[in-house]
């Protein structure tokens, strides 16, 4: 019975430890390093979620998109394309966009905001300007 107890607490204490490094020490995701699942229009992809939130977030979400679109608004590390993509950036934006720039930006699709109807990207990378 001691051997029994003595066990079950040993694969209690490894369970937590498992489970301590899979979800605390897990590596961050460099999203500028992993390949392009979708590329898709601003518009396209505000449209998709804003007709049917259900099938664009199993679709899209968590996933790494490359997006592209006039500037309508710019902020230190967030721009929004198209008034329907807010765009936030891992750092302060190193360079010069001003509203009307037309930008190709890749990021990983974090929600939709229903109230504004707006999707939001985080980790982005500017791909390109035009």
């Amino acid at each position: 019975m001691k051997f029994i107890v003595i066990g079950i607490a040993a694969l209690v204490l490894l369970s937590g430890l498992v489970i301590y490094e899979k979800v605390f020490n897990a590596k961050h995701r460099e999203i500028f390093e992993e390949p392009t699942e979708f590329t898709i229009s601003a518009d396209d992809l505000q449209f998709y979620f804003a007709d049917n939130q259900e099938i664009a977030t199993k679709k899209y979400m968590d996933k790494v998109i490359e997006t592209f679109g006039s500037v309508t608004e710019v902020g230190d590390n967030t721009l929004v394309l198209e008034d329907k993509i807010q765009v936030y950036f891992l750092s302060d934006l190193k360079q010069e966009i001003t509203v009307g720039d037309k930008l190709s930006i890749k990021g990983r699709c974090v929600g939709f905001d229903e109230l504004l109807i707006t999707v939001k990207m985080d980790q982005a990378t500017t791909i390109k300007t035009n």
